[in-house]
């Protein structure tokens, strides 16, 4: 366990004025709320005991299209055609977490509503339907006739337990066949029985069974934990291999279970759950869209000769992704991820902000050609505002809140929300100083805000490197060109000033912290277990992660030791 290093988290406080004085004049900038960022693993500590977890709406969906292919392998992409409009009419989720604009994850929305109900019976319906239609009905059924009640019976007993990832009683599948009286039964019988299995809460929810509820937290059964393992690694149901693990008993073996953990990530569907956990975390929602303004006076000025596309946007947060994913699939740390500064651009309009060919998705990537690069910081996501104007405050904010894990209050109520207004005669650096640097905005602004969104006022609203500014009128015409300045005082890990020249020295201050790496824990926590953390009862969990990035050792390496935790083998039952 490393020693405790004091982190830079806010209190509301911090930031809401002081004293009621909003005149402009100067005010005391109070030093920051220093907090402890180190995760103590306390094996006696209990975490909080949490309701079902519903499968979310790409779980769902992979869960129906991975059942179809196990049913009829040979119709896999007719039957994926088939049922694409009853998956895309699941509810979608919608990201939370404990910021309105970054950090938000899918898998942390709980809610169910009757649009929830109404969308699972419609795709069950419709997945019912499709694999029985017509010479499909007698190859599910197998060797026996599809006519006769106990083909229908066999057919609950081998298809319940993959639809309900669990071992079914006699008695459940007797309840399954309630609605059929009739022997013969018709093809409707078989589309009821397959749509009540579909129904079921241990088909739409992760139910997990215990095997002693005398311990608190009690261990998961064999089928649980596996449901939990390939939901969280695969965002699919267990495959057979697992299941015959889960049958067997072998997978409560801890050897036997790490080895099904490395199997997992080996998958190419492992992947993509990564993928998906890393654009929700890192995906600026403040990045509108880069064409909004063609056709403005002075955003046509600002362009020039280059023109945004209608995809740009995605383009930029995708490259994120495809930069994390990178490093991730060839054995790469936080840290590198931080310091990457090669452009992974795969279509011509990003790759020309970024002076570089277009990459193939496949290769190595082009190198950097752009000296002020300095990684993750300096990615046209984190810079670009699809305005003719760079936003300093919203990229320090992103930094902050996203990066840093830093809880910054929400700004005054009478603090207007709009980006400060360019003016002709001043850089925006000047402009967000005049209007923060005094009063109560002071107190967050001016140590922990507009530092980070300075350091990369040396490329613009596009994400193209600078070293001036133009100044335009309203007309689009130009007025002046001002230098832009980068140095600022870095609060990262303290109350402490770090003088910083450019984004290299801010990034090479993010390496060194250990802020970064204990953010992204807590992220990865809330992508694990669909749920905020808490340091002291989820202390294991954390601490496995974050040992394990501190120790150098690559992603997969530690984004593996989640899976490997007690905790992620255990349930709270605590509360029930």
């Amino acid at each position: 366990m490393r020693l405790a290093i004091p982190a830079l988290v806010l209190l509301f406080s911090a930031c809401e004025p002081g004293s009621g004085d909003d005149s402009g004049q100067d005010t005391a900038i109070t030093d920051p709320v220093v907090q402890d960022v180190d995760f103590t693993c306390d094996e006696s500590a209990v975490p909080e005991a949490l309701p079902l977890r519903r499968l979310t709406r790409t779980q769902h969906g992979n869960t129906l299209l991975a059942l179809a292919a196990e049913l009829l392998p040979a119709e896999t992409a007719a039957l994926t055609t088939e049922l694409q409009p009853a998956l895309e009419s699941l509810v979608p989720d919608s990201p939370r977490g404990p910021d309105k604009h970054f950090g938000r994850l899918s898998r942390m929305d709980q809610d169910v509503s009757q649009a929830h109900v109404d969308r699972g019976y419609d795709a069950a319906v419709a997945f019912a339907r499709g694999v029985t239609e017509g010479g499909r009905l007698t190859e599910i059924a197998g060797t026996c006739d599809a006519a006769e009640l106990a083909c229908l019976r066999g057919f609950v007993e081998r298809f319940g337990p993959v639809a309900l990832r669990r071992p079914l009683t006699e008695a459940e599948v007797d309840h399954v066949l309630l609605a059929v009286q009739d022997d013969p039964v018709s093809r409707a019988d078989w589309r009821d029985a397959i749509t009540v299995l579909l129904l079921h809460p241990d088909h739409l929810y992760l139910v997990q069974s215990v095997l002693d509820e005398g311990e608190e937290p009690a261990r998961l059964d064999a089928w649980s934990l596996a449901s939990r393992l390939s939901y969280h690694l695969w965002q699919a149901p267990p495959d057979a291999e697992l299941r015959a693990a889960a049958a067997s008993g072998d997978l409560l073996d801890d050897a036997a279970y790490a080895a099904q953990v490395d199997r997992m990530l080996a998958d190419p569907r492992a992947r993509e759950a990564i993928r998906e956990f890393i654009s929700e975390w890192l995906g600026n929602t403040t990045l509108e869209a880069l064409n909004s303004r063609i056709g403005t006076p002075v955003f046509d000025a600002f362009r020039g000769e280059y023109t945004p596309s209608d995809t740009l946007r995605d383009e930029m947060l995708a490259e994120v992704t495809d930069a994390v994913l990178w490093n991730y699939d060839h054995g790469g740390t936080w840290d590198d991820v931080l310091t990457d500064s090669r452009p992974f651009a795969r279509t011509d309009g990003l790759a020309t902000l970024y002076d570089a060919p277009t990459w193939d998705g496949l290769g190595e990537p082009p190198a950097s050609t752009q000296d002020s690069r300095a990684g993750l910081i300096t990615r046209p996501a984190f810079v670009a505002t699809g305005s003719p104007n760079t936003r300093p405050i919203m990229k320090g904010v992103l930094i902050r809140k996203a990066l840093l894990c830093d809880a910054i209050g929400e700004a005054p109520a009478d603090v207007a929300g709009e980006p400060p207004a360019l003016d002709e005669h001043s850089s925006t650096r000047q402009v967000v100083e005049n209007l923060t640097g005094t009063g109560s905005c002071a107190q967050c602004h001016v140590r922990l805000i507009n530092p980070m969104g300075f350091v990369t006022e040396d490329f613009d609203a596009l994400g193209r490197p600078r070293t001036h500014q133009t100044l335009f009128d309203a007309e689009g015409n130009v007025v002046t060109e001002v230098p832009v300045d980068t140095k600022v005082d870095s609060y990262v890990s303290g109350s402490q000033a770090d003088p910083v020249e450019d984004a290299h020295e801010l990034t090479a201050l993010l390496v060194e912290s250990p802020k970064p790496r204990a953010c992204l824990t807590r992220h990865w926590f809330r992508f694990t277990f669909g749920r905020m953390e808490d340091r002291v009862s989820d202390g294991c969990a954390l601490a496995a992660v974050d040992e394990a990035l501190d120790e150098g050792m690559s992603l997969e390496q530690a984004l593996r030791a989640i899976a490997l935790t007690d905790a992620f083998k255990r349930r709270s039952i605590g509360g029930w």
